[in-house]
């Protein structure tokens, strides 16, 4: 598979703490000639260096943009820290990670409005067409429910710290779908300290599924490649976690398949807005 679409570790908790520790960690101060100089238009950002995680949404959506230039970072810690020295005008990256950011640093803001608005969805196997057709028409008519309605207020209002969900006891007692899952996908996949069982936004929509549909899950730690290659293999049934609409067409070039979005996330510019970025220390005691 394209590298370009393996995905990295995304948002987590250890993410999040490493971030803050880089920052506290590594001084004060960015260079003495900083100035603040917003974003004004979200079509021109007039040369702006760009940093993006490697192969996230925002790498692709910008990729060919000749207003920005592209710097793609492995890790978030690497991302937050060239903002913070300089070494690039702009992070652009998905709501999730920016509340992430946002709860936990001060020096950023947010450029509104939001320059993309991505679809978030779940690869299904190379055996499982009717799957993903059914699953489809699953979601037309969960969308039409207040569970549905509640699920995207909480996302919403996600606050880049405790997911909060309802507990969804599975019911089914028939065929079982097993699921490739990455734990590390806070807060789409979630393991709460001290529990044996995932749980997330992502995972929850799939539950509801199960549950109308009579299907049993199995759900599997795993990561992004794991999880595609067992969908080739016919180890896997649904590759949920993280995934998106910007990588469909890829996804169905190597003989996957793809649900409609389950639900619609924005990406924004972050840029700084005073000379250097600081910790909100007491989010780590």
């Amino acid at each position: 598979m394209n590298n370009r679409i393996r995905r990295i570790m995304k948002c987590t908790g250890a993410v999040l703490l490493l971030i803050m520790i880089c920052i506290v960690s590594a001084g004060c101060g960015s260079a003495s000639k900083w100035k603040y100089d917003p974003i004004t238009d979200l079509n021109d950002l007039e040369g702006r260096r760009v940093g993006v995680n490697l192969s996230w949404e925002a790498d692709y959506y910008l990729n060919g943009r000749k207003d920005l230039k592209l710097v793609r970072y492995d890790t978030s810690a690497d991302l937050v820290m060239a903002l913070k020295y300089d070494k690039i005008d702009v992070i652009a990256t998905d709501e999730d990670m920016v509340r992430l950011l946002m709860s936990s640093s001060t020096g950023l803001e947010v450029v509104e409005p939001a320059f993309a608005k991505i679809g978030s969805i779940m690869y299904f196997g190379s055996d499982d067409e009717a799957l993903a057709e059914d699953f489809n028409k699953f979601l037309a008519e969960f969308k039409k429910t207040d569970e549905y309605k509640d699920f995207v207020k909480r996302q919403k209002e996600f606050n880049g710290q405790d997911y909060i969900g309802p507990d969804i006891p599975l019911t089914g007692t028939g065929k079982t779908l097993r699921i490739s899952a990455d734990p590390n996908n806070f807060p789409r996949i979630v393991k709460n300290p001290g529990e044996d069982d995932l749980t997330g936004f992502d995972l929850e929509i799939l539950k509801h599924y199960a549950n109308d549909r009579n299907y049993r899950l199995e759900i599997a730690e795993s990561n992004y490649n794991d999880g595609v290659m067992g969908l080739q293999s016919g180890n896997y049934d649904i590759l949920t976690g993280y995934v998106s609409d910007v990588y469909g067409d890829e996804v169905k070039n190597i003989g996957l398949y793809v649900c409609d979005p389950m639900f619609y996330f924005d990406l924004y510019y972050i840029q700084k807005n005073q000379a250097d970025i600081t910790a909100v220390t007491d989010y780590l005691d």
